[in-house]
């Protein structure tokens, strides 16, 4: 799955769970974690792999259910700490997973879901890009699976224009309290 994909299935599963908890669309800073969730196993695969070689593939440290979850844990104790929801980070990432899961489980490859026991099962490693991320999305063609998220990426912008664009209200008053010096 592209990135795109990835957030847009996160948001796309986590607004009617939301809404049905709470009765009211979702919130800030509720989104901005459910974005970065969305995009943690690449944040920390992609780079590490295909960038700094440290890695055997661009699914494996941050792709694994077990190493996957130690990293979630850290987080949410983090954002706990610093008194946000950690709920949203984590759900956004496992449904990162969970799209890294659907085409070979719908293909009845099986043996492609191995990235998610690593380093307990091995995998063998795909053909991956050596240019790094950037080089990666710029050299994206719209076809396939590139054409499929960003249909589902414009199902869940509407959603969430619908919604009333939850989060870009925090975001901004976030960023203004930063910009912006308060006069006492």
């Amino acid at each position: 799955m592209w990135p795109w994909g990835h957030l847009a299935l996160a948001y796309l599963l986590y607004s009617p769970l939301y809404r049905f908890r709470y009765r009211t669309p979702p919130t800030w800073p509720g989104v901005a974690l459910l974005v970065v969730g969305s995009q943690g196993p690449d944040l920390v695969d992609k780079p590490l792999a295909w960038t700094l070689d440290v890695l055997p593939t661009g699914r494996s440290l941050g792709h694994s259910v077990i190493l996957g979850t130690a990293i979630v844990a850290v987080v949410v104790v983090v954002l706990r700490r610093l008194d946000l929801p950690g709920w949203p980070f984590a759900f956004g990432y496992y449904t990162h997973l969970l799209g890294d899961s659907i085409r070979p489980v719908l293909d009845g490859r099986f043996h492609d879901l191995a990235f998610l026991l690593w380093p307990v099962v091995s995998q063998t490693p795909p053909a991956e890009p050596k240019a790094g991320i950037l080089r990666y999305l710029l050299d994206a063609r719209l076809e396939g699976s590139v054409v499929v998220d960003l249909g589902l990426a414009g199902v869940a912008v509407a959603l969430w224009v619908l919604e009333g664009a939850p989060g870009v209200r925090g975001l901004w008053i976030a960023i203004r309290g930063r910009l912006v010096p308060t006069t006492e």
